[in-house]
């Protein structure tokens, strides 16, 4: 059973697991290479003679194209990968396949003309079994004729290098199928030949590779082999997998993205972060000339710049492409300066949905946006292009991930030649807060922190009385500010200051950081829903609580860890951390949060992180971001749990799987512990799994608060605001808004009692739109105005309400006692078109639409 649940694990994760490089990309590396046919296909199948292959992959000679040349040269001479063949071919040069147990049409899609093909199901199961068995046969097979001097494992790390796989005729057309050109691991089967273990292989097609396999075939060549043999050396794909799109982030500017024919180079950044050909990309800042080498040249020095401007971890990289400098990127549409973006929190390109999940990088080019792919093929600066300025006053601009303009911009691009030149500019000066506005309980001595980058040095001037911040100045570069409430907020309404962070010797140059207090006496309702109930909008909110915490914890004091308590029910080394933010760990808060990480190998884990005692708490308020949310994984659990009696005993009050309604961005969660209150309470964060295979999901919480009830208090009502106008009044935490507007409407709510008021909530936004409300199945009225009376007359005695909204949804005339005879007066109104709205007795509706005229 658990070697299933892995199983299929491992599948969902196929796409997703780091690729396995090698421990050296550099040296002598084996490459055996292995042709395959199927049980229905004779020997012939296979056209070409030895020759042909054996020049494709291990020819040395100058200016051939080969696959041995290419990582010569792409490696600058450091990593020289030879191919081996077997079966060995006959001694006329014919080449020798390996025929497979089953047919052709066992490896493809069943089909009422296919029956003996693999049933497509959800999870892939079919398909990866079939091509796991496959190629451990194939493994078997070679174990029998390799010889044990043949050098498969050049490195002696105990695994075979690369397996190559060119298996007959064409592959499918679409990336679904097994006989599709690609690359894995044999994970679920044990493949050894000679003493090393089959881990990595490829498999190519001899005829047709790819979505153009049946209209214009492209046979095995060098470019589709170095694609895919990269990624044994841990690189990754540039291209848009998931999402069919019109963006392509790279195109054919590196090997990783759309390889040709003759495989052209990989961009610096893939050479330097996953190859390991290139030591070191210089970062540059310093206003001046530079000058770059071709990537494709002979040396790896000086190919790449990086320039990274103060205020974010995405930056930029330079590089320079020749069509005249080495053997392979002769084919390239043109030579220059190319400028990357390089987004650290993400890894490949193929995982691209352009909303959760974006490029680690992307290349400039004219006419480029976040939404459209602009002219690719002309990516390239030089003076021959006429493209020699980027950024500042240019047409065209660096830009982030997320659309904003990047500060810095280079200029004077020369001429192609064998190296390249531009000039950078001085960059802006620049303030940077990643967060912008901190919000601390109404307690004194509550701290919170902010990370502030700055390119110059910088100063805070003006402090409010019931603030510390410290330090109050500082130096270029990365700093944290620490802020600590001095006194207690005793006012009903919270309190705020705007703290001004200017350059010391550039006061035009300044970041403003927003600091609010909440009140100390009570804080404002809180989690206010709002739901559509027939044509009309319901509203519910929670009570204050008091403003003052009973728990408060913001994970960025590493003693206060002190009184918080990890505890483990395994020996699963994985658990609950304080960690810092990072790629990896994004905090909702400050520097710092309290991470939950998984570990699916098959051993169990039972995590808890556990709060110091509190008393009386009303009200639990967290930050969480999973993976976990809304997952039907029916092993694992997330769980938040209270206790009453200081931790003797425990209950349930929060299923992330199950309440949470939030994939990996943080949430905002609210939990009611007013059944639990007592003056000895703990709450506990615990995930846990139970089939010993560990845990799916990893768990990121922070900015913890637990709140007592404002009992002290009266509160005599409450006021409901839609978009900053008071709609009206209740006693009770609920109120039903009868005329929303079309749109977005903001609601808000303000506490009354004899302590004054509280300030108002949270907003909470709903979209409202006539064409949303629910019509009746079967028109059961009749609606038919008269211009001369300047009437409406209603045929059903059924209708309770009616309400009449302009053209843009929103209501102008709400009739509740209709008229005998169901007729009522409009001339009230100007002229338009109208919608009219009939409430039923049964709380059905109907909405028709009327031209009105005087």
């Amino acid at each position: 059973m658990k070697n299933l649940l892995l199983f299929i694990l491992f599948l969902f994760l196929d796409s997703f697991l780091t690729m396995k490089a090698v421990d050296k990309n550099k040296g002598d590396f084996s490459n055996l290479v292995v042709f395959l046919r199927f049980a229905d296909e004779d020997e012939e199948v296979f056209e070409n003679t030895f020759s042909y292959y054996e020049k494709m992959f291990n020819s040395s000679e100058v200016g051939a194209n080969s696959v041995y040349n290419y990582f010569k040269e792409a490696s600058y001479n450091q990593l020289f990968w030879s191919s081996v063949f077997y079966p060995k071919a006959s001694d006329s040069g014919r080449i020798i396949s390996y025929q497979a147990k089953n047919n052709r049409a066992y490896y493809r899609k069943y089909s009422s003309i296919n029956p003996e093909g693999y049933v497509d199901d959800v999870l892939g199961v079919n398909k990866l079994t079939r091509e796991q068995n496959l190629v451990k046969e194939l493994s078997d097979a070679l174990a029998d004729i390799v010889p044990p001097n043949e050098i498969i494992d050049a490195d002696d790390n105990g695994i075979v290098d690369n397996l190559c796989i060119i298996v007959s005729g064409r592959s499918e057309i679409g990336n679904t199928h097994l006989l599709w050109p690609h690359r894995s691991t044999l994970y679920t089967k044990d493949g050894i030949i000679q003493g090393k273990k089959v881990n990595e292989y490829i498999m190519l097609f001899d005829d047709a590779n790819g979505f153009g396999s049946t209209v214009t075939p492209l046979k095995i060549n060098t470019g589709v082999l170095c694609h895919e043999m990269s990624h044994t050396l841990g690189t990754y794909d540039l291209y848009h997998e998931n999402v069919r799109t019109d963006l392509n982030p790279v195109g054919v500017w590196d090997l990783m993205s759309d390889n040709m024919e003759v495989p052209q180079h990989m961009s610096a950044y893939t050479k330097y972060k996953y190859c390991k050909w290139i030591d070191e990309i210089p970062q540059i800042s310093v206003p001046g000339k530079y000058v770059l080498n071709p990537v494709g040249g002979t040396s790896n020095e000086n190919v790449a710049y990086k320039i990274q401007p103060t205020g974010s971890d995405e930056y930029f990289i330079l590089e320079y492409r020749s069509k005249t400098n080495g053997t392979f990127d002769k084919n390239l549409p043109g030579s220059g300066l190319l400028i990357y973006r390089v987004n650290p929190y993400y890894t490949g390109n193929n995982a691209y949905d352009g909303s959760s999940k974006y490029d680690e990088l992307y290349l400039f080019r004219p006419g480029g946006t976040t939404v459209t792919d602009g002219k690719i093929e002309e990516a390239f600066f030089s003076r021959e292009s006429g493209r020699t300025a980027f950024g500042g006053d240019a047409e065209y601009k660096p830009f982030y991930t997320n659309g904003e303009e990047a500060r810095f911009a280079i200029g004077n691009v020369s001429s192609c030649g064998e190296t390249i030149e531009f000039e950078l500019f001085p960059l802006a000066s620049r303030i940077y807060l990643p967060q912008s506005k901190v919000s601390l309980p109404g307690n004194a001595d509550k701290t919170t922190q902010v990370t502030l980058e700055a390119d110059i040095a910088w100063q805070i001037l003006t402090i409010p009385d019931w603030l510390d911040v410290f330090p109050k100045q500082g130096k270029a570069g990365k700093s944290v500010i620490t802020i600590v409430t001095k006194s207690e907020n005793s006012t009903m309404v919270p309190r705020s200051a705007e703290l001004k962070i200017e350059g010391v010797s550039a006061p035009d140059v300044y970041a403003i950081l927003s600091v609010i207090q909440n009140s100390g006496m009570i804080q404002p309702p809180s989690e206010v829903k709002a739901t559509l109930n027939g044509a009309s909008v319901e509203l519910v909110w929670k009570a204050p609580v008091s403003g003052v915490t009973v728990l408060y914890e913001d994970f960025e004091l590493e003693s206060s860890m002190a009184y918080w308590e990890i505890k483990k029910d395994s020996q699963n080394p994985a658990g609950w951390v304080r960690t810092e933010s990072d790629k990896y760990t994004e905090v909702y808060n400050g520097s710092f949060a309290m991470r939950l990480n998984s570990d699916m190998s098959d051993m169990h884990q039972d995590e808890w992180f556990i709060s110091p005692v509190f008393a009386k708490g009303a009200k639990l308020v967290f930050y969480s971001k999973s993976l976990a949310p809304q997952k039907n994984n029916s092993h694992n659990f997330y769980y938040v749990l209270v206790s009453s009696d200081g931790g003797e005993s425990w209950k349930t009050v929060y299923d992330l799987k199950t309440q949470g309604t939030v994939v990996n961005k943080y949430e905002k969660i609210t939990v009611d512990l007013i059944p639990y209150i007592s003056d000895n309470m703990k709450v506990a964060f615990r995930a846990y799994d139970d089939n010993n295979g560990g845990l799916a999901y990893w768990w990121i919480i922070d900015g913890v608060e637990v709140y007592p009830e404002a009992d002290s208090y009266v509160i005599t009502g409450y006021e409901i605001f839609r978009n900053g106008i008071k709609i009206g009044t209740s006693t009770e935490c609920i109120f039903t808004d009868n005329m929303p507007v079309e749109g977005e409407n903001k609601y808000t709510v303000k506490a009354l009692g004899d302590f004054g008021e509280t300030g108002e909530s949270e907003e909470c936004i709903f979209n409202y739109s006539v064409s949303s409300i629910n019509k009746i199945t079967d028109s059961f009225a009749s609606v038919y105005y008269s211009i001369q009376s300047q009437q409406l007359k209603i045929m059903n005695k059924n209708v309770h309400k009616i309400e009449l909204l302009n053209a843009a949804g929103v209501p102008v005339k709400r009739i509740l006692d209709v008229a005998k005879d169901g007729s009522f007066y409009i001339g009230d109104l100007t002229s338009g078109v109208y919608f009219v709205r009939l409430i039923f007795d049964n709380g059905e509706f109907e909405v028709t639409k009327i031209a009105k005229s005087n």
